[in-house]
């Protein structure tokens, strides 16, 4: 499909974007953002639809008691109202409540409003998710007329369940991600004795950020002067800092940053270290390789769909300490692997910029819109 024709199909398009917004925080949220933004670079026009009621979060244990009622009430309101006289929906799940707060929304309205459904799975658990709740998921995702997964590895879950998904990937913004330029203020690995690691995820089982805690003891005890700044929080946030502690390391914990200064603390870093147990399409793979850096990443989920081992990245079997150390390692002593991984990993993120992806959503939204997919989203 030429870029013309993809413009021509977006442009004028009414799309209900139903999904979490900012200021809620999380990889699902910032996809969400960065496709409305790049839909209307497009002419078309975006209602966002907001799964989150923010008033309720900010009341702590009790908002978050009442918050799922509030949701279901909400929310399919919310998408009734946007959904009036819209071309489309195009939905954002998770799992568990991430996806069938979502569907249900998008099962009390399509129908009645009598409008074309698609929706972007981003859970990093599909396979626990549909193992479990299969029949249910399946009668769900039988409401939409498409269904895109970020990697194979998801599409091969829901293919078990009868359905042919859409491999459609993450996005990346060029303007924000983009490599340094040359010359001697460039952090990347300007002193090998002192690499500058970096970690964003979520604090829970899924990012395992123990595991990279332990790693990075171990490299400390090859390169003293190595230093590692870990972004984001959750659950397992003080586990984390006391392990810290206890295997005495100076880890930075940054906390939450927001969005916008975000491509700030890539420029200030020398790997990217990625240490999750589950992951599907992970933000901070695609954005650290926009920026050139090197990564080194536990090799789970659809992360050996999104980089090749050796070539644009250095991947590690999961929950091994050791390999992820001695991979860190292996980077930090190399400025030749380390320029060439971030080399190789710039030009692999052209993959999810807007113009490679474009044209791969603007032929579905086309087939869903002309009446020609939904035989096909089915079996």
């Amino acid at each position: 499909m030429s870029t013309q024709t993809a413009q021509t199909r977006l442009a004028g398009l009414t799309i209900c974007v139903l999904g979490p917004h900012y200021p809620r925080s999380g990889g699902v949220s910032t996809q969400v953002e960065v496709l409305e933004r790049c839909l209307r670079s497009e002419g078309a026009v975006v209602r966002p639809v907001d799964t989150n009621i923010q008033v309720l979060r900010r009341l702590g244990k009790l908002g978050r008691w009442l918050l799922p009622a509030a949701q279901m009430a909400v929310v399919p309101l919310r998408l009734w109202r946007a959904a009036g006289d819209a071309d489309l929906i195009h939905a954002h799940l998770a799992s568990y409540w991430g996806f069938y707060l979502p569907m249900l929304a998008v099962a009390a309205v399509r129908r009645q409003r009598r409008i074309p459904a698609v929706a972007t799975y981003h859970g990093g658990k599909a396979a626990e998710f549909a193992a479990v709740h299969g029949w249910s998921v399946h009668a769900l995702l039988n409401q939409l007329d498409a269904l895109i997964v970020l990697s194979q590895f998801t599409g091969r879950v829901f293919e078990h369940l009868g359905v042919q998904p859409v491999v459609i990937p993450n996005l990346v913004e060029q303007d924000q991600f983009r490599p340094l330029p040359p010359g001697p203020g460039s952090p990347r690995l300007s002193d090998t004795d002192r690499p500058a690691l970096l970690w964003i995820k979520s604090f829970d089982d899924a990012g395992n950020p123990e595991l990279m805690v332990e790693a990075f003891a171990r490299v400390r005890q090859n390169l003293p002067g190595a230093t590692l700044t870990m972004v984001g929080d959750g659950p397992r946030f003080s586990n984390t800092q006391s392990l810290a502690r206890s295997l005495n390391v100076p880890v930075h914990f940054a906390g939450r940053i927001a969005f916008g200064a975000i491509a700030q603390i890539y420029a200030a870093a020398d790997i990217l270290a990625i240490s999750s147990a589950v992951d599907n399409q992970p933000n901070v793979l695609i954005e650290a390789s926009a920026c050139g850096m090197p990564v080194v990443a536990t090799a789970v989920g659809g992360i050996p769909d999104m980089a090749q081992d050796g070539v644009n990245a250095l991947l590690v079997a999961p929950g091994d300490p050791d390999a992820l150390a001695a991979a860190v390692l292996r980077v930090a002593r190399d400025s030749g692997l380390a320029g060439s991984l971030g080399r190789a990993a710039v030009e692999n993120a052209q993959t999810y910029t807007w113009p490679r992806v474009r044209g791969q959503l603007a032929a579905l939204y086309a087939q869903v819109l002309h009446g020609t997919r939904t035989a096909e989203q089915h079996g």
